[in-house]
């Protein structure tokens, strides 16, 4: 599979008491993994042009996956 239009940062915000993943597809964020009680949480972000985003599962799953390794490592 080919992610490379994906980018997984790991960072500390301002209003967040522990760090979060954030994903971005070409850019623009599209997910938040954050860990600011005992179990993860993941927040999906509308997108900002079109009606909604859409990807193939094995592959939205697998960079959610790789965000998670990412956070908790």
């Amino acid at each position: 599979m080919n992610h490379e239009n994906f980018r997984i940062t790991i960072s500390s915000l301002p209003d967040r008491e522990h760090l979060v993943a954030e994903i971005l597809y070409d850019g623009v964020q599209w997910a938040e993994i954050s860990q600011e009680s005992e179990m993860l949480r993941l927040e999906l972000y509308p997108h900002p042009q079109r009606k909604d985003w859409e990807f193939p599962f094995d592959e939205a799953f697998e960079i959610l996956e790789k965000a998670k390794a990412k956070l908790l490592n």
